[in-house]
């Protein structure tokens, strides 16, 4: 079925096209108007991107009446990106003459612009159409596909102070396909495609389209650039591609069933079916990734073709940079340069761009675009192998390496790596999925190699840059799942002199964020050598905090004294502020390196780690002061100011906030309240001042939505971890809390990630772009093109489809999911208290007759645990599980209480059975 047609022509290339980008003229506009002197032909041809047009919505003359015109001929300028030129022909009368042109606003100053074309630099003669396999969405299950909510429901929701999807007090549990059906899916996202530590990973589309990203070579102030490669059939004078959601995808999976980083594409068209699969692999001999791609083709006609539209654009490689003009002129005219020698394609620099061990024909496909075409071979496959850097082409080089030969070695080195550390085999496709795709994401993107050094790194494409407090989620979350070496490496990287630089803006948070994530580590890891090696770095963040908190006293506040001195807000926010939430992660982070120095470090350091609880008690004491004094009755609320005395509010503390989301600081409280959540000041009792009256506020006022965290128009899912991490402590001490929990947690599955990649963004889109099928498809067309942060305010407010894999998110992910498995009970704080719950929060359907859970090698607090269980539910109204312990042998242990277990089989009463842990046993519920 053919929905979208474009055209463009095809000419062998011969000589580089004239820099497009003095074709397109950008109207300066005032208020929305603007002029222009009609050419004397009376053409004037206006640039049109995908369904968007940058014409005016009115022309009138000097006198202010309306000039009628016609609408002639679109004329393709890109046929993938579908950019074209629409030519106006005016009334000859105007021809010389300056009319008025205006833009009534529709999205923002970026798109609300008038885009002028020369017509002298548009292809000729186009030929070939393009066309549209499929429906759009139609790979959607129907209850997700058929969302659509109108603007009253869309506004009911957004507005509702009260979260629309979870209200607080769920008793039962909440269906996935229920869950699911409340917005539409993030399955626009880029697919991450990276190798181990890959610092210049590859990215896939919902639609098979791929991209790499280099280092540019013609910008002075250097960045990045996209290579894009866009599959299509090619069927005499037609390219046939499906439509956005048609295809179906998938990750393929070893012969363990574990899940791999090879992402796959299938769609058909009359008959012929396109499969396509695509991984990562850096063969030895190499000097960087590649991604490699294979095609296989079947029930085609003789002279059907492959082919890959290609083109180069902008990365998105600057945030807000106001001396920037801000239009979209300079992502439509970057040309391909491309060039073909042998089975390889060059770019102006002689770097390796694609190659492949067959023949193929290099196509000019308009003046922003080039055309690739192959022949299958006799058995319909056709495969290319995309360097993820610029790999320098020479002479004698040898081909890159086959499809084949990669593929074996990916799988072998992927089932090694997923086969470390901790095991789990649920019986949920839905949470095991996710588990393994989130661990290869860890693996892949958090720790890279670039300028020289091993860093951490929050995202994988514009947010490859270290944070300082987002970082520590895949730390931990490593540590958790057994794998402690890299976990070691990592909160090391956190720990370096420059991460903890004092003239960093970060530099409060991340004085706190470091020694706990490090605490962490060397607990789970029970590696009293590993912790010497770090001890002195963690104690010396304990003692900035004891020491900058009692500094120039006299200079501050009565109320800020004893606190970190003022700095900054925090996040984004760079006013001026005494941070509470700065305070209370320094606090945390004493806490911990006291704990893990008492119970690790040996005799040599009890002295210190005495001091330090000391110092930790005195803190805790005046944050509970402080906290307790600036807390407000809001209502039924008390609302709880992270930010105080800010000279911005005139002296004044920040809040309350009636709407969170209605106001610039009250966004960024309902992403700082998640992560003092997160801090669990109140662990032993959730419903404790603040923890409770800071989730509680959030619960009514706007912060929630499916239970994660809002943030503008959209979703800032990253920082769910705080509010989970709540519920999922407060269910493991009362399973009353267990529906609400998982509730939380699968929506994060379904709505703060891709459900397809798996991918979790930062700031994700949601009113009304999830929850309107017409500007659902309009954000899901437009997203494999980058535009880049070409203004941070849109980008916060998620306006902007910009994706991105974070590995942050990832291992926030594995951490909700580990604590959901295995959780330890723990005192106010957050240190263990000797207890541990298992199964504390997952799905009733796991107990149904005959299911199993298997859960091998966890790190604990206490030791390594292992669990085997299995449900005869129908059979003998029993449930069993025989488990394993090695308790650790290191350092002064934990006085251990005794373990629970929970079982909440479908329609019956949760049992909880008590053991004392043995090195092995076997407990048995009976119902």
């Amino acid at each position: 079925m053919s929905l979208r047609i474009l055209l463009c022509s095809f000419a062998l290339v011969s000589v580089a096209a004239t820099a497009f980008a003095d074709g397109i003229t950008r109207l300066p506009l005032e208020n929305g108007r603007t002029t222009l002197e009609v050419p004397s032909d009376g053409i004037v041809c206006f640039l049109k991107f995908g369904d968007h047009s940058y014409a005016p919505d009115s022309v009138t003359d000097d006198k202010g009446l309306e000039i009628a015109f016609t609408e002639m001929t679109e004329i393709p300028i890109a046929p993938f990106q579908e950019l074209r030129a629409v030519q106006w022909q005016l009334p000859a009368q105007y021809r010389g003459r300056t009319i008025n042109l205006s833009v009534v606003p529709s999205r923002d100053s970026f798109w609300d612009q008038i885009l002028v074309v020369d017509e002298s630099f548009l292809p000729e003669s186009p030929t070939v159409q393009i066309d549209e396999a499929g429906k759009f969405a139609e790979s959607l299950p129907p209850e997700i596909g058929d969302i659509s909510l109108s603007e009253a429901e869309i506004a009911s929701q957004q507005t509702s102070l009260i979260d629309p999807i979870l209200p607080e007090g769920i008793s039962q549990e909440l269906a996935w396909d229920q869950l699911a059906a409340a917005g539409l899916p993030l399955d626009f996202q880029k697919v991450l495609l990276a190798s181990p530590h890959d610092a210049s990973p590859a990215f896939a589309y919902q639609n098979g389209q791929w991209l790499t990203t280099w280092k540019r070579r013609d910008l002075n102030e250097g960045g990045k650039e996209d290579h894009w490669f866009a599959p299509a059939l090619k069927i005499g004078d037609r390219l046939i591609r499906p439509a956005p959601l048609s295809a179906r995808t998938s990750f393929s999976k070893t012969t363990a069933s574990k899940l791999l980083p090879q992402w796959n594409v299938e769609w058909m068209h009359e008959g012929a079916t396109v499969h396509q699969s695509m991984f990562s692999f850096q063969s030895a001999g190499t000097p960087s990734p590649i991604l490699f791609v294979r095609f296989h083709i079947e029930n085609t006609s003789p002279d059907t073709r492959l082919a890959v539209g290609i083109g180069r654009r902008p990365n998105a490689h600057y945030w807000d940079d106001k001396t920037r003009e801000r239009t979209p002129i300079p992502f439509f005219t970057l040309q391909p340069g491309y060039r073909q020698q042998g089975r390889k394609l060059l770019d102006e620099w002689d770097r390796v761009v694609l190659g492949s061990p067959q023949d193929f024909l290099l196509e000019n496909c308009g003046p922003l675009e080039m055309l690739l075409v192959f022949t299958p071979d006799e058995k319909g496959f056709v495969e290319l192998a995309t360097p993820q850097e610029g790999i320098p082409h020479e002479q004698k080089s040898s081909l890159l390496p086959a499809f084949a030969r990669a593929e074996a070695e990916f799988r072998r080195q992927w089932d090694r790596i997923l086969s470390l550390g901790a095991q789990v085999k649920l019986p949920s496709s839905q949470w095991q999925d996710r588990i393994e795709a989130w661990q290869a994401q860890v693996e892949s993107i958090t720790r890279v190699n670039y300028q020289g050094r091993d860093r951490l790194s929050y995202g994988a494409y514009f947010y490859q840059y270290y944070f300082g407090i987002e970082e520590a989620w895949p730390v931990v979350a490593l540590a958790q799942w057994g794998r402690g070496k890299e976990a070691q490496r990592q909160a090391k990287i956190m720990l370096d002199p420059q991460n903890l630089d004092k003239s960093n803006v970060h530099h409060q948070s991340r004085n706190g964020a470091a020694p706990w994530a490090a605490a962490v580590v060397a607990r789970l890891t029970n590696d009293p050598e590993w912790l010497a090696s770090v001890a002195p770095a963690m104690i010396e963040c304990a003692e900035w905090t004891s020491r900058v908190r009692r500094e120039n006293q006299q200079e501050r506040s009565p109320l800020t004294r004893g606190l970190l001195p003022p700095h900054i807000y925090g996040g984004d926010i760079r006013d001026p502020a005494t941070s509470l939430y700065a305070t209370a992660i320094c606090w945390k982070g004493i806490v911990e390196t006291a704990d893990v120095l008492d119970h690790l470090g040996g005799e040599s350091y009890h002295e210190v780690a005495d001091k330090l609880r000391q110092e930790a008690e005195a803190l805790r004491n005046r944050i509970d002061e402080v906290m307790r004094e600036v807390a407000l009755e809001d209502g039924e609320d008390v609302f709880l100011p992270l930010a105080l005395d800010l000279p911005s509010l005139d002296g004044k503390h920040e809040g309350p906030y009636e709407a969170l989301t209605d106001t610039r600081l009250g966004n960024y409280w309902n992403l700082f309240a998640p992560s003092l959540l997160q801090l669990q000041l109140c662990a032993a009792d959730p419903m404790a001042f603040p923890d409770r009256e800071v989730y509680e506020y959030m619960q009514h006022h706007g912060g929630l939505w499916a239970g994660l965290p809002r943030f503008y128009h959209g979703l800032d899912v990253a920082y769910a971890g705080g509010t989970i991490g709540y519920l999922l402590n407060a269910s493991a001490l009362d399973f009353r809390f267990r529906p609400q929990a998982l509730a939380s947690l699968e929506a994060f599955f379904l709505h703060a990630a891709s459900r397809n990649g798996y991918t979790i963004p930062e700031v994700a889109s949601l009113f009304p772009d999830r929850l309107d099928d017409a500007a659902y498809e309009l954000l899901v067309r437009e997203s494999p093109w980058s535009f880049g942060m070409y203004e941070a305010q849109r980008y916060l407010e998620g306006h902007i489809s910009f994706t991105e894999p974070l590995g942050a998110g990832a291992g926030q992910a594995l951490w909700l999911i580990r604590d959901a498995l295995v959780t330890e009970t723990r005192t106010d704080g957050g240190i263990p208290d000797g207890g541990l719950v298992l199964l504390p929060t997952v799905p009733s359907a796991w107990f149904e007759q005959g299911k199993h859970i298997k859960l091998n090698k966890f790190p604990t607090a206490y030791g390594l645990l292992s669990a085997r269980i299995e449900s005869q539910i129908e059979l003998k109204r029993e449930i069993t599980m025989a488990y394993s312990f090695e308790k650790f042998e290191n350092g002064q242990a934990y006085a251990i209480k005794k373990f629970r277990v929970r079982f909440a089989p479908p329609g019956e009463e949760v049992v909880e059975l008590k053991f004392a842990p043995q090195s092995t046993g076997e407990l048995r519920a009976s119902f």
